[in-house]
């Protein structure tokens, strides 16, 4: 591999294929570097005849992630999350799910008093201005409403189900009411063939080195030296997109001084392929932080009359306990131990990097793609930036590093004969 280049970006998820494809499409000469195969948590995984993501995975149509891949020519192709299908598992027993006015009104998972809260909550979630909320904390967000104990049982489930977040002591209210908002309009899609697409599509717009690991980035008066174990690399402009605050910090040869980011937010994750597509297919859990969902059908990740089923415990604790907890969740939702023929648990999977905190601001406090601390030196991840959580973060942030760095490339002038 040539030692020279205008861009160079360490780390092969949707963070570092995102600055990669964005840099590449702005003319600068770049190549993104990963230990690993690319595609970091959105990789996937054939066992037999299925497709597993890394856990259940649905893209946002409405976050800053999808305005990215359709700006680089990713066009997202699945199909959408049938959440009405949804059940509701409250107080041990299955219930319709309180997905718009008929559904509230005919669940029976709220009381009359309670249902009234949900349904007005729910109408003025559109027009909350999340942007004003980034000092305040979920949980005092949702006291400030005085939300009966069902009501706010079924919307600390939503707040789960589209965040990941199970703790929210300290996650502020701006980036879970956005992601609320973009979660109802216009909602989801599960992807055909899993995240691969994405991965794929956005690895064919750069070119994409794997197997070369990254040990240090030396930023000098005229360049970044990127050292890796199998020599020295020189870029003009560097990205780090390496996963995680920790991995990020030990590239650089000093502290950047960001604030205390908090810790992983995490799951355990099952993932099934079965024999049948089971009924009723979907249950998220109100009485306790579970989730089990078809993936496959409706999108394309099994072959026909058979289905591949994601369930996931929000906050990892012991590895037996949390499988045994989704063996019996995914029970609930019609899946026969006589159905499974491939599977895959993730005891401790790392969803996000970290929660926004309110405490520093909500996403506003992220570290931004310039705050490396070094010269020439951008970074992404999904905890950086003021745009999005989980994947549209990781996009986004790598979208915004590559547009900088890209814009900041001083062109050397061109010889004339």
């Amino acid at each position: 591999m040539k030692t020279e280049w205008d861009v160079i970006v360490i780390g092969a998820g949707l963070a570092g294929l995102s600055a990669g494809a964005t840099a590449a499409a702005g003319g600068a000469d770049t190549v993104v570097l990963d230990t690993h195969p690319a595609g970091g948590r959105a990789r996937t995984v054939a066992k037999g005849p299925y497709v597993f993501n890394m856990g259940a995975h649905a893209l946002y149509l409405g976050g800053p992630g999808t305005k990215v891949l359709r700006s680089l020519g990713i066009e997202p192709d699945g199909a959408p999350s049938p959440f009405p299908r949804y059940k509701l598992l409250k107080d041990g027993g299955l219930h319709l799910m309180p997905s718009g006015p008929a559904s509230i009104m005919r669940t029976k998972a709220m009381g009359a008093a309670a249902k009234a809260q949900f349904a007005r909550l729910m109408g003025l979630l559109p027009a909350i201005r999340a942007h004003k909320l980034g000092g305040v904390t979920v949980d005092d967000w949702i006291a400030d409403h005085n939300l009966r104990p069902d009501a706010e049982a079924v919307v600390r489930a939503l707040i789960r189900l589209s965040t990941y977040t199970a703790d929210t002591t300290e996650a502020s209210a701006d980036a879970v009411i956005r992601q609320l908002q973009i979660g109802a309009r216009p909602g989801v899609v599960y992807l055909h063939g899993g995240w691969a697409q994405l991965i794929e599509g956005l690895a064919r717009k750069v070119q994409v080195r794997t197997g070369y690991q990254a040990t240090a980035v030396e930023p000098g008066a005229r360049d970044v030296t990127v050292h890796t174990k199998d020599g020295v690399l020189h870029a003009r402009r560097v990205v780090l997109a390496p996963g995680s605050p920790t991995a990020t910090r030990a590239l650089l040869p000093e502290d950047p001084g960001w604030s205390d980011l908090g810790r992983p937010v995490t799951a355990a994750c099952l993932d099934l392929g079965v024999t049948r597509v089971p009924d009723p297919g979907y249950a998220l859990s109100a009485d306790e932080p579970l989730l089990a969902v078809t993936m496959s059908p409706p999108a394309r990740q099994a072959p026909p009359g058979r289905a591949v089923v994601a369930a996931l415990r929000y906050g990892a604790t012991e590895a037996d306990a949390d499988r045994l907890s989704l063996d019996g969740h995914v029970a609930r939702i019609g899946v026969r131990a006589s159905d499974i023929e491939a599977s895959r648990f993730l005891a401790r999977m790392v969803v996000a990097a970290s929660t926004p905190r309110a405490s520093e601001g909500g996403l506003a406090g992220r570290p931004r793609v310039t705050d490396s601390g070094q010269a020439n030196v951008y970074i992404a991840g999904d905890w950086v930036g003021p745009e999005g959580l989980l994947a549209d973060a990781s996009i986004a942030s790598g979208h915004e590093a590559a547009r900088q760095a890209v814009a900041n490339l001083e062109r050397a002038p061109a010889l004339v004969a």
